[in-house]
């Protein structure tokens, strides 16, 4: 009887904490400005080009320039 007792304390603690988790990524309205996202940019780069979210018309053939330059901005 214990053991059930156990176990289910148990599953009960880590449903709280699933919770807890999920709350507090729910609270967090934060979006991450300085990620880069694959651009179409009419083929002038091969495979895309990653292009800034407040700088859209600024766009780069590799990820780490945009990174550098999205981080640089804000």
């Amino acid at each position: 009887m214990k053991s059930s007792h156990a176990s289910l304390v148990c599953i009960l603690l880590f449903s709280l904490l699933a919770l807890h988790q999920c709350a507090r990524i729910g609270r967090s309205n934060k979006v991450d400005m300085s990620a880069c996202f694959l651009g179409d940019c009419n083929n002038v780069f091969e495979g895309g080009c990653y292009c800034c979210p407040k700088t859209p018309a600024l766009c780069w053939a590799e990820k780490d320039y945009c990174t550098t330059y999205c981080q640089s901005q804000s």
